[in-house]
Order: C-alpha cells, then sequence, then structure tokens
C-alpha cells in the first residue's frame, strides 16, 4: 500500500452524513465539502445540483393526513440565509456512497501526498473527520412520539454517534482523539414546514427538557416530536419551523455549538 498524509480538521469543525432510500447528504464546514466533492468527482459520481426530495416522508407534518398533497414541495434548492454549514448532495445511496468515497481516495492519494513528510504517513481510505461523522438513516416507518407524522431519520445502525467508527491505525487514533462534542445540527432537511434536531445520544435528554420548557411562552413546541429507532432510542426530533430560532438562541446560551441549515 501506498502512505498518504491526511491531514485532520480541527475539533470544532462537525460533519453530518444522511442516508435517503437512493441519496446522501452531507452537511458541514465548505472546505469539507470540497474534499468530499473531489472524492466522488473522482470516483466517477458527480454531486447533485440541489438535495433530493424524500416523498415517503410527509412534507406536511403537523397537518392531518388527509390534508396530505401528493405535490408538496420539498426544500429542493433555494438561498438558505441562515446556514451555518455548506451542503452536498448525491444520487448515492448508503453503501454506494461509501464505497465511491474509498474510491476516490485511492484515484486522489497523487494530489494529497506531501512535499515533505510532516507527520504519520497512512494507506488511501476514508478521510477519519468523514468515516467518525455521525450518521442518520431516513426510516418512512420510524414510530413518532408526539404529533407529527410517522417517519423520521434514526441513528444509522453502521455507526451511531457515541459509538466507535472504523478502527483506525492506532498513531492515527491516539493523534485525534475521540471527545463529547455538544454540537447539534438544526437542519430542513425534508420540508419548509418543519426542521430537524440531531444531537448526540448523551444530549438528546437535555434538549428534549429544554423543548418542553419553552412550550410555556412558545406553543408551538408543543409539537415536538421523536422519531425511534427498534433500540428505543430518539435518533432526532421535529419541530413546527418557527421554533427555530427560539430553539437555536436557547441551546447557544446553554453552550451548545449549532449548526443550522435553513
Amino acid at each position: 500500500m501506498v502512505p498518504v498524509f491526511d491531514s485532520q480538521p480541527g475539533g470544532s469543525e462537525r460533519v453530518y452524513v444522511f442516508h435517503g432510500t437512493d441519496s446522501t447528504q452531507v452537511l458541514g464546514p465548505e472546505h469539507l465539502m470540497a474534499r468530499v466533492r473531489a472524492l466522488l468527482t473522482a470516483a466517477g459520481a458527480s454531486p447533485a445540483p440541489a438535495p433530493a426530495p424524500h416523498p415517503d416522508i410527509a412534507s406536511r407534518p403537523f397537518t392531518a393526513e388527509s390534508l396530505q398533497h401528493p405535490g408538496d414541495a420539498g426544500p429542493g434548492a433555494r438561498p438558505r440565509e441562515h446556514s451555518t454549514v455548506s451542503e452536498l448532495s448525491v444520487g448515492l445511496g448508503a453503501e454506494q456512497f461509501w464505497d465511491r468515497v474509498e474510491a476516490g481516495s485511492w484515484a486522489t492519494w497523487r494530489d494529497r501526498w506531501p512535499g515533505a513528510a510532516q507527520g504519520p504517513l497512512f494507506p488511501p481510505s476514508t478521510p477519519q473527520w468523514l468515516s467518525d461523522a455521525p450518521r442518520w438513516e431516513l426510516d418512512p416507518l420510524a414510530p413518532a412520539l408526539g404529533p407529527a407524522a410517522s417517519g423520521g431519520w434514526v441513528r444509522s445502525p453502521a455507526q451511531a454517534w457515541d459509538e466507535p467508527g472504523p478502527t483506525s491505525p492506532p498513531e492515527r487514533s491516539a493523534e485525534t482523539g475521540h471527545e463529547h462534542h455538544r454540537g447539534v445540527g438544526l437542519f430542513q432537511l425534508t420540508d419548509l414546514e418543519s426542521f430537524w434536531v440531531f444531537a448526540s445520544e448523551r444530549d438528546t435528554p437535555e434538549i428534549v427538557a429544554r423543548c418542553e420548557s419553552l412550550a410555556a411562552a412558545h406553543p408551538a413546541f408543543s409539537w415536538l416530536t421523536g422519531y425511534f429507532d427498534p433500540r428505543d432510542v430518539p435518533g432526532s426530533l421535529r419541530l413546527p419551523a418557527e421554533c427555530l430560532p427560539v430553539l437555536h438562541a436557547d441551546l447557544e446560551a446553554a453552550g451548545f455549538a449549532v449548526d443550522t441549515w435553513w
């Protein structure tokens, strides 16, 4: 194998991976999204110009099922003036996405060869900041605890946020380490009527409690809905869009690092 140096981003830079039925969406800092784009392109996979729609998820989650309209539009491509992250979408399911990323790592190893070795060298592989990123999968049948429609994002069985990622070389693991961070994603991934809350399993109960306390002054928080995986662990939370700026301010005041895409 050819050793290749792959510098790691700072610990404060967060990346989120979302797998739909036949699509994958990645959110994170622009320079890291550019690296994902380069890996996919080198492997022959062209990123999509806009996020894929999710027709199997209710686009009006707080509207009675009988009043749903099949043609309701999802968030699609539009200006997102309140976004703190960049976005990349590709028409690949989970397995195909990671296969193309791995292939792109081999295809671009010459581009990442250092002029002079400044640290340990490793075989071409998926960048650790990407392989360690928390992943969610869209489950149209995910049970909903709350008033919104069923079907939502659950933690990927392949790698949940608080579970260890793929095995890394000992030197590399020691160099990067894994520290619990209080990052929370507030993203409009499926529709304009609502937004999703993505946090670690450890922090989710506190965020639920904060939403419940905010309901006294902001009744829309009473529509809080959680989506559960087969372990009965909440993978994501869903709230009406009007709650987004209120929750954003509350979480930042509590010391959470909040990422937004809306």
